[in-house]
């Protein structure tokens, strides 16, 4: 529609220039930002590394499902990946992509879920700091998105595809936050059912906002791709058959889906 069209390049223009004006940040705000980064992005990569050296070493083998997934590699990159584009946006006085902002708020507000629903073997706390940490940098930049402006809008193609994920993610996260509640053994006392809730909840709301906003789209991929990865880690260390190879399925079938949609509509 001609309004809808308006509408839109009204608000991509309104977003788009700030991003493309850079302010050099004073000392001040360069301090603040040192601190914040460190604050937000300490958890994610001390566990990523962790979980690097635990592959490589073969250290604790019954864990690489959760090592892969949840406990570390696939929970990191998705944090990380809300992050760091933030910091470095920041550092060059830039204002950062509504897509990076709402990729580093579904992460955060993932983690909160989380821990509310299952809080225990320090999971809440964990979920705390992540949201605090992450409001610490928000506050820290020295040029923010305005995100009330930004348009709302379902793609026909991404939105079926998020649909299916969160049929498939969200029962499966359910399924770990109970196991984390009501299940003791090891996986537990390291709340790796809470973190593999975690960023199942986190890919669910991804796909949501690539759905919804235009100007988020390409951030299906993190659903679609960590769905595919979370399905062929599952058949690999498990003896999970069914829902792995349906999670696969649905991750290769929705990042074609994705990557073939046209940019504009």
């Amino acid at each position: 529609m001609p309004g809808t069209t308006l509408s839109s390049t009204a608000v991509n223009s309104t977003t788009a220039a700030p991003t493309s004006a850079a302010t050099r940040p004073g000392i001040g705000r360069r301090l603040a930002l040192t601190a914040a980064t460190l604050l937000s992005c300490a958890l994610p990569t001390v566990w990523g590394t962790t979980t690097v050296l635990q592959l490589l070493t073969g250290t604790e083998a019954d864990h690489r499902f959760h090592q892969v997934t949840g406990q570390g590699l696939l929970l990191c990159a998705v944090w990380l990946a809300g992050l760091v584009p933030l910091v470095r946006a920041g550092w060059r006085g830039r204002t950062p992509s509504p897509a990076t902002a709402l990729h580093a708020g579904a992460v955060a507000l993932a983690a909160v879920v989380a821990g509310v629903l299952a809080p225990g073997a320090g999971a809440l706390p964990v979920a705390v700091v992540v949201c605090v940490t992450t409001g610490l940098l928000w506050l820290a930049l020295p040029a923010r998105p305005r995100l009330r402006l930004l348009t709302a809008e379902l793609d026909p193609l991404v939105t079926p595809v998020v649909l299916l994920a969160t049929a498939l993610l969200v029962p499966f996260a359910l399924v770990q936050f109970g196991r984390q509640n009501h299940v003791h053994d090891e996986h537990t006392q390291l709340a790796h059912y809470f973190d593999m809730g975690w960023v199942s909840l986190a890919l669910v709301l991804l796909g949501v906002v690539a759905a919804v906003s235009p100007a988020a789209r390409r951030l299906a991929l993190w659903t679609t791709v960590r769905t595919a990865v979370v399905g062929a880690s599952r058949l690999a260390f498990t003896d999970n058959t069914s829902w792995s190879l349906l999670a696969l399925l649905l991750g290769v079938v929705g990042t074609a889906v994705v990557l073939v949609r046209p940019r504009h509509r």
